[in-house]
């Protein structure tokens, strides 16, 4: 029994051990959102601007709700929703300019990967990361 005990002790002190390494960034505000970050990775690619492409970034506006930035290729803009006590963010309707650029790959996977986002993460550094229903990680960005 007491070894057991004792098994079960140090069990616990060692996952106690392991989430003290996270880089996870409480949020008590929805501010922390505010601003532009740079997209650098998208379902689980690494984004560069390809020729023809501009840099991927998402711009938060907390004060409105909005939504602006460019996937690559095209403008977006619209609205999100966002509960920073949850985590939880979704974006509405996002609309894009229509213009066709030679590699549209990159904007395929921004779009698709907004559509999907449920939460968010605000990690250590400067990240936040858009995640999916199931915890997936669709996109991770750096505040430029």
């Amino acid at each position: 029994m007491r070894k057991l005990f004792i098994s079960l002790c140090m069990a616990g002190m060692l996952a106690g051990l392991t989430s003290c390494g996270t880089s996870r960034v409480a949020v008590t505000s929805i501010d922390a959102l505010n601003g532009e970050w740079k997209i650098t990775e998208v379902d689980g690619q690494g984004v560069k601007p390809l020729p023809g492409e501009k840099e991927a970034f998402i711009g938060l506006n907390a004060k409105e709700m909005r939504l602006y930035g460019n996937a690559s290729c095209n403008n977006l803009i619209g609205g999100f929703e966002a509960d920073v006590k949850n985590g939880t963010i979704s974006f509405g309707n996002t609309g894009t300019t229509q213009m066709m650029c030679p590699a549209m790959e990159t904007e395929g996977k921004v779009l698709q990967a907004l559509g999907k986002t449920k939460s968010f993460e605000l990690q250590k550094g400067g990240k936040l990361v858009f995640k999916a229903d199931d915890g997936k990680t669709l996109m991770k960005m750096e505040k430029k």
